[in-house]
């Protein structure tokens, strides 16, 4: 294999890292609802883009799928996530 044909095989390679991970008790809130929730959330970065995902455990099957809202976390700080499949046990989420 040569050089060109080499480094062409590496083009759709993609380079995703974690950069932090935090978990933690905090409160899901939408549509004027306000669930306790136990929180995975993951920072990832790929190339220059920053993105975030993780999941939540609780209640939160009152929200319909791709439901925005905000993650209160334990710190404060509220994060805008998008729901995934919400159900009685909790649901994915990805920042908002």
């Amino acid at each position: 294999m040569d050089r060109k044909t080499q480094s062409a095989s590496h083009r759709g390679t993609k380079s995703l890292k974690l950069i932090g991970s935090v978990r933690g008790a905090g409160v899901f809130i939408a549509d004027g609802t306000e669930v306790a929730v136990r929180y995975q959330l993951d920072s990832f970065e790929e190339k220059h883009r920053r993105t975030i995902g993780g999941s939540l455990d609780g209640d939160v099957s009152f929200a319909a799928d791709r439901t925005p809202g905000v993650l209160r976390l334990a710190s404060g700080e509220e994060v805008n996530i998008v729901l995934i499949k919400p159900d009685e046990d909790g649901a994915d989420f990805q920042a908002g």
